[in-house]
């Protein structure tokens, strides 16, 4: 079966595009900047069975510093992303986030809220990740692996979802797109559980300063729903309290 990805060359994507191979799945992979429509057509010579849609713009902090740039990127890409796959493909996934439950609270979770709203009505999923790790390295897990972290927010708890889970998920809803489009066309990834922020930190070793805050436009906790999931046969294998020691 034939897949064109994109965001291929981030942290997810990069992940993806080896897994699917490994299943044994011919991924093209997207070439060019997803906001230019004439990027687009080079790929619609051929049917696709489906599209999986990764490229964005991710972070919350940097949001509030650019939010047109997130907006142009995220939703009027995604846009092109959706009228592609509406003439060429059977079917598309595509990434939106956990933050789209608290999609008021800064522009980057409105812009995955905004990419859920724009998919209605077409033969789309959305997928809700939630804290990925290892992660970017602009995210909390790999900054405490390489110490660049100044302090630890014990008001945060978060689904941590390893992200060989997360592929295996992503494939699962692949193969069983049409089971989860008519139940719902978004669907949580992570492991159903919240795990505090700080116990994550002391695991790995952090003996910096811990405190109580709530930063504007971040949730306090996500805990993903998974059944949808587990019903299907998919279940998160890695823990990130049994790992994180070894990131010392």
């Amino acid at each position: 079966m034939s897949i064109l990805l994109t965001g291929w060359e981030g942290t997810v994507g990069s992940h993806l595009l080896e897994y699917l191979k490994d299943k044994g799945y011919e991924v093209t992979t997207f070439e060019g900047d997803i906001c230019e429509w004439d990027n687009w057509i080079k790929y619609v010579d051929r049917n696709w069975d489906g599209l999986i849609h990764l490229a964005a713009i991710p972070g919350v902090r940097r949001s509030f510093e650019e939010p047109e740039f997130y907006y142009k990127n995220n939703v009027e890409g995604t846009a092109n992303a959706i009228q592609f796959a509406d003439t060429v493909c059977n079917k598309m996934l595509y990434a939106s986030s956990s933050n789209s439950y608290e999609w008021w609270g800064n522009p980057y979770a409105a812009t995955k809220r905004m990419n859920e709203l724009q998919a209605k009505g077409h033969r789309a999923v959305g997928m809700r990740f939630h804290t990925v790790w290892p992660g970017r390295p602009d995210m909390l897990f790999q900054k405490l692996v390489n110490d660049e972290v100044t302090y630890i927010n014990e008001n945060h708890y978060r689904d941590w979802i390893h992200v060989d889970d997360l592929c295996e998920a992503i494939c699962t809803i692949y193969e069983n797109f049409d089971i989860i489009l008519k139940s719902d066309p978004v669907i949580d990834i992570g492991t159903g559980h919240s795990t505090p922020v700080a116990e994550v930190a002391r695991v790995m070793g952090f003996d910096g300063e811990y405190r109580k805050v709530d930063p504007a436009g971040e949730r306090k906790k996500t805990q993903a729903n998974v059944e949808p999931l587990l019903k299907l046969g998919w279940t998160p294998k890695r823990n990130i309290l049994n790992e994180a020691r070894n990131f010392k």
